[in-house]
Protein backbone atom coordinates (compact mmCIF):
# COMPACT_ATOMS: atom_id res chain seq x y z
CA UNK A 1 0.00 0.00 0.00
CA UNK A 2 1.54 2.93 -0.99
CA UNK A 3 1.40 6.31 1.70
CA UNK A 4 0.37 9.66 0.02
CA UNK A 5 3.14 12.01 -0.69
CA UNK A 6 3.80 15.01 2.07
CA UNK A 7 2.08 18.54 1.61
CA UNK A 8 3.57 21.98 1.06
CA UNK A 9 2.07 22.72 4.35
CA UNK A 10 3.78 20.07 6.15
CA UNK A 11 7.24 20.41 4.51
CA UNK A 12 6.89 24.10 5.11
CA UNK A 13 6.33 23.49 8.95
CA UNK A 14 9.13 20.87 9.16
CA UNK A 15 11.65 23.11 7.15
CA UNK A 16 11.81 25.96 9.84
CA UNK A 17 14.04 27.78 11.58
CA UNK A 18 14.77 30.11 13.90
CA UNK A 19 15.04 34.04 12.23
CA UNK A 20 17.44 34.59 15.06
CA UNK A 21 19.75 32.43 15.89
CA UNK A 22 19.25 29.87 12.62
CA UNK A 23 18.59 26.46 14.79
CA UNK A 24 16.72 24.17 13.19
CA UNK A 25 13.05 23.93 15.08
CA UNK A 26 10.51 21.42 16.21
CA UNK A 27 7.15 20.99 14.08
CA UNK A 28 5.04 21.06 17.21
CA UNK A 29 7.03 24.25 19.24
CA UNK A 30 6.25 27.76 18.72
CA UNK A 31 9.65 28.71 20.33
CA UNK A 32 13.30 28.43 19.83
CA UNK A 33 14.56 26.00 22.53
CA UNK A 34 18.54 27.75 22.01
CA UNK A 35 17.27 31.13 22.11
CA UNK A 36 13.18 31.40 23.22
CA UNK A 37 12.47 33.75 20.26
CA UNK A 38 9.01 33.04 18.99
CA UNK A 39 8.35 31.94 15.66
CA UNK A 40 5.71 32.04 13.28
CA UNK A 41 4.18 29.13 11.46
CA UNK A 42 3.16 28.85 8.00
CA UNK A 43 0.24 30.08 7.20
CA UNK A 44 -2.28 26.64 6.03
CA UNK A 45 -3.97 27.82 2.67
Amino acid sequence: MRTRPRTDFVKKLKDRRCPKCGCKLNPQRKRCKRCAEVTPRPKKR
